[in-house]
């Protein structure tokens, strides 16, 4: 049955929604290709039944790719099992692909493989080892795994506490683009922490920049910044706008400080009416998290 193009061309159709026919096509012709044995293809192809829910197939064509000894093939399989996306949960069995999947040099296979080792995940936690995995793969620019380095120098897990070196690793992730880093950045200078010296300024664009990603606690610091005017002339007005954004997001504190500003009419007209909304709001949130 998984080797019926026939079969594969209706489960194609029965998602019309999401295949054009010209796409329609070329899962065909790729899935011509995985029978002839093309390993990109077999990749393709678990993907198109990925995207369709059909985890199960999806399994069968990563397999037949790892099979062959391809490293993305084991990535995707360890993702399977971690996730129990097709077969059953097995972190045993993630462990093991994942291993392959680095041994063979894939990047994010090291990264899930550091993780596995760091959490104790399908394998006896091993600090050191994770570090090590983690450090193959930030050398392939995982920006993960720099971040996570960063913390493992900070905290002294796997290597002895070096402030400076869990900076740079963030620092590095941060220039990556990973919002964590960006946001951990900024509070780093902000705060004058690891030994780096106090810079409002620099920790304001730092996490301007994760803001842009709709990094959550980033955009709420902004709106903090602003209403008090730390490092930066004090301005309600923008500190509403960067609170409305984190409110959209679900920060209960950032409904809170909307009210306040409402209230105490902090460079905006005082409206009680709109500070007892955002309150209200705010309990409302408390309270569905409570229950």
């Amino acid at each position: 049955m998984l080797y019926d193009r026939k079969i594969f061309e209706k489960i194609l159709h029965d998602h019309i929604e999401m295949f054009n026919p010209e796409d329609i096509e070329e899962a065909l012709e790729r899935y011509n290709q995985a029978l002839d044995g093309d390993v990109r293809a077999m990749l393709e192809v678990a993907r198109i039944y990925r995207m369709m829910d059909k985890y199960s197939d999806s399994v069968h064509w990563f397999k037949e790719a790892a099979f062959l000894e391809d490293a993305e093939a084991m990535y995707e399989l360890g993702n399977c099992y971690f996730e129990g996306l097709g077969l059953e949960e097995n972190y045993p069995k993630a462990f093991h692909y994942y291993q392959k999947a680095a041994e063979k040099g894939h990047a994010d296979g090291a990264n899930n493989l550091a993780d596995m080792y760091l959490n104790g995940e399908g394998v006896v936690a091993d600090e050191k080892e994770a570090f090590y995995w983690f450090e193959i793969a930030a050398s392939q620019n995982v920006v993960e795994a720099m971040f996570t380095l960063g913390i493992m120098c900070e905290q002294g897990l796997g290597i002895d506490a070096d402030e400076e070196k869990a900076f740079q690793y963030y620092l590095q992730s941060a220039k990556g683009g990973y919002e964590d880093a960006q946001y951990r950045v900024g509070t780093v200078y902000l705060e004058g922490l690891l030994g780096q010296e106090k810079d409002i300024e620099e920790g304001l664009k730092w996490f301007g920049i994760a803001s842009e990603s709709h990094h959550i606690d980033s955009i709420y610091n902004l709106g903090f910044l602003y209403e008090n005017g730390l490092g930066v002339p004090r301005n309600g007005k923008k500190a509403l706008h960067y609170y409305k954004r984190a409110a959209l997001l679900g920060d209960y504190q950032a409904k809170l400080n909307i009210a306040s500003i409402y209230e105490l009419g902090i460079d905006v007209p005082k409206n009680r009416k709109e500070a007892a909304k955002w309150r209200n709001a705010a309990m409302h949130q408390m309270h569905y998290l409570e229950d």
